[in-house]
């Protein structure tokens, strides 16, 4: 007897071995040595940004750039709330190539026209202040900046619904035919609301 619960103990480990890692780092976070929170399922970027859009756009996804901050409480909460959520994270992980920065990073980027300045150099070049600030790019621009090409830009934590209308107002282009935001997530709030609790494991 004590050598079959052995036996199922060891395999019951080598299960968890395989599918532990992949289930931790595609539907929850984990916290850097960076102080950032990280999904495996983000991009490997070089910040060669002009490339990241064509590697983007050449797989039918759109751009999100994503600047988070150590120590940044609304950072944690769209890593380990939002993000988190079965349907904004699956809706994530098949339509947005992310690429995520510090916004007091030292890593070079290189901009759309070819300037090179470490994040929180390019993160002042662009003007942001707020983290998260997230820009969506959905097609290539003849542009210097790449926050003059993004369709879209979430300054700071939404709600879980108001996210998901905006990951879904971006990538359906819908922005184009209708600019108001506010009311596009009024005409589909609750379809919204819907789709993300039926995608919720059931309790």
């Amino acid at each position: 007897m004590a050598v079959t619960i052995r036996f199922l103990v060891l395999c019951f480990s080598i299960i968890l071995g395989f599918i532990g890692p992949s289930i931790a780092g595609d539907e929850r976070p984990t916290l850097g040595d960076d102080g950032l929170y990280h999904y495996n399922w983000y991009h490997q970027s070089f910040f060669e940004l002009a490339d990241d859009v064509d590697e983007a756009l050449a797989s039918g996804k759109v751009l999100m750039v994503k600047f988070d901050q150590k120590g940044c409480i609304y950072c944690e909460k769209v890593a380990t709330e939002i993000l988190s959520e079965p349907a904004i994270n699956k809706y994530v992980r098949e339509n947005f190539l992310v690429v995520q920065m510090d916004i007091f990073g030292s890593r070079d980027v290189t901009d759309l026209d070819g300037t090179v300045l470490p994040e929180n150099e390019m993160a002042a070049r662009w003007g942001v202040v707020f983290t998260p600030s997230i820009y969506f790019i959905t097609e290539k621009k003849d542009v210097g900046k790449l926050t003059e090409a993004a369709a879209a830009v979430m300054p700071g934590a939404f709600m879980k619904g108001t996210f998901m209308g905006m990951l879904e107002w971006v990538k359906t282009g819908a922005y184009k035919t209708e600019t108001r935001f506010q009311k596009y997530f009024n005409d589909n709030y609750q379809r919204i609301r819907e789709e993300m609790k039926a995608a919720r494991p059931a309790t």
